[in-house]
Parts: structure tokens; C-alpha cells; sequence
């Protein structure tokens, strides 16, 4: 049997998401759910403090009943649209808060598996994607300690061989 090549998608132009349908999906959710959030280019996220970011964003919702989603580092992702990568946020965000699951590791790969779900049940390869995104990105900030660079290249190593991607020094 042929090994599935996700080398392929470096071919693609920045701007062709990996799949047209997961795109689809995260419109379509977001389009339910836009009047929760507000897109800003402040990154108030504390990587030396993901307890206290995780209690503000919380309370920030409970007071505004409004989620602030950062807009920055959106031109190399799976999506292919800074638009749909932010709406992907909003998403991954709003599951954080509504499920009260903070963002160490473990609850990261918790959240992971609830968006996973959402998805219909043969969408094999969407969920590579998301388990990417999220678990993939997540693990290799707390093995590297830096966050990625280009996380179109990052999903291409991850689909093909996940310790190696994990290991990659300047991606």
C-alpha cells in the first residue's frame, strides 16, 4: 500500500486551505456564534502564566459575555485564510471557556478531542488536521518551548511523521 505523501501540500499556494470542507464547517459554526466575539491584534496571552490567562478570559466573558480572539500569526496555517484561521480560533476559544478547560496540555488535548467530535464521524483526515493544529502545536511549544513558525510546513511533518515534527528545531 502507497504511504500518504503530505509533502504534496507544499505545493499548494499559501492561500489553498488543506481542506475546503473543514473550512466550511468552522464558517458555518462561526456564523452561529459571531455576536461572541471580538477580534483584536492585542496578544494577551501569558505563556509563563496559562492559569492567570485562563481566569481572565474567563472573567472577561462572564462580565461582556464576549471572547477576544488575537488575529496575529495568520498568514501560514492550514486554513489559507487569515479570516478562517481567526474564525478557527474563536472556536477553539469559545470550547476552552464553555467546557472550563484551561490551556495546559492536558486540557488543550481535551479541547482537541471536543472540536474532533463535532466533526461529522468520516472525516478521518479533518481530524488529523485539528488533532494537529491543536495537539501537535501544543506539544511542540512544551517540547521546544518557542511556537511555531510555519504551521502549514509543521502540519505537513506532522502527517507524515509526528516525532519528527516534534523535533524540528526552526519551523
Amino acid at each position: 500500500m502507497k504511504k500518504f505523501n503530505s509533502y504534496s501540500y507544499l505545493r499548494y499556494k499559501k492561500t489553498i486551505p488543506f481542506s475546503e470542507r473543514l473550512n466550511q464547517f468552522i464558517d458555518a459554526w462561526f456564523e452561529t456564534h459571531k455576536d461572541t466575539f471580538v477580534f483584536t491584534e492585542v496578544d494577551d496571552f501569558n505563556s509563563d502564566d496559562i492559569v492567570e490567562t485562563f481566569e481572565r478570559h474567563k472573567k472577561r466573558y462572564r462580565e461582556t459575555k464576549k471572547i477576544h480572539v488575537w488575529t496575529g500569526e495568520s498568514d501560514n496555517t492550514i486554513f489559507g485564510s487569515a479570516e478562517v484561521n481567526h474564525k478557527f480560533r474563536a472556536w477553539h476559544d469559545y470550547i476552552h471557556i464553555n467546557h472550563n478547560l484551561g490551556y495546559s496540555i492536558t486540557e488543550e488535548s481535551i479541547v482537541c478531542d471536543i472540536q474532533r467530535d463535532m466533526l461529522p464521524a468520516d472525516w478521518a483526515f479533518e481530524n488529523r488536521l485539528l488533532e494537529c493544529e491543536i495537539k501537535g502545536q501544543a506539544y511542540y511549544f512544551y517540547k521546544q518551548n518557542k511556537f511555531i513558525n510555519n504551521q502549514r510546513l509543521f502540519t505537513c511533518y506532522w502527517l507524515q511523521d509526528t516525532i519528527s515534527a516534534l523535533n524540528l528545531k526552526n519551523i
